[in-house]
């Protein structure tokens, strides 16, 4: 049997958050076109456990339920809340991939232009810049970058003064979770799994 903590409890939406990110790992490295979306809710999640944490624990339950009702899954207006909550960091590089991982969330509902063929572009690099495709006319782009995505969870959870250990706690004791976290990541943290 798994315990898990309150839904209410902020360390549930960290615990979530780093399955999403572990999940999403997984589906980027194989080429999945889920992986933007589990990443999105990664970041999305952390931030929530970011916000929540700052709330005293009788206030948690409400601040949850607000989270939910104002933000739900609307990435770029939970980034603006977050930033100034960890004023001591410079997290104003991201804002593009924050944008990036907000459209893949919004391209899951549909409603893209009609007639307008959707390219996805998956790149492990760690460079931004123009992506072309190879089609012909007019393209609604997407891009994920795994290697921005990493970069950006590495300095969340540094922002947010959370000890890694924490997170792969749970987890020491599976081996391939550790495989798919170090693949082809430069943020990896030493101590992760204990």
């Amino acid at each position: 049997m798994l315990r898990v903590p309150r839904v209410d409890d902020p360390f549930q939406f960290l615990n979530l958050s780093f399955e999403y990110y572990l999940s999403g790992r997984f589906a980027a490295i194989n080429r999945l076109r889920i992986a933007p979306n589990l990443m999105h809710h990664a970041v999305e999640l952390l931030i929530k456990y970011t916000l929540l944490k700052q709330k005293p624990a009788p206030q948690q339950s409400d601040g949850a339920r607000d989270l939910q009702g104002r933000y739900r899954h609307d990435l770029r207006a939970l980034w603006a809340a977050y930033k100034p909550s960890v004023a001591q960091a410079d997290l104003g590089r991201f804002d593009p991939v924050i944008a990036d991982l907000d459209r893949w969330e919004k391209l899951r509902y549909g409603g893209f232009p009609s007639g307008v063929p959707v390219t996805m572009i998956f790149d492990r690099s760690t460079t931004r810049g123009p992506r072309t495709s190879d089609g012909a006319g007019p393209q609604d782009v997407y891009v994920f970058a795994l290697q921005e995505v990493d970069d950006l969870y590495a300095a969340m959870i540094s922002a947010g003064n959370i000890n890694p250990p924490a997170l792969g706690l749970r987890y020491q004791t599976l081996p391939v979770v550790r495989e798919w976290y170090e693949q082809e990541n430069q943020h990896v943290f030493g101590n992760l799994f204990g």
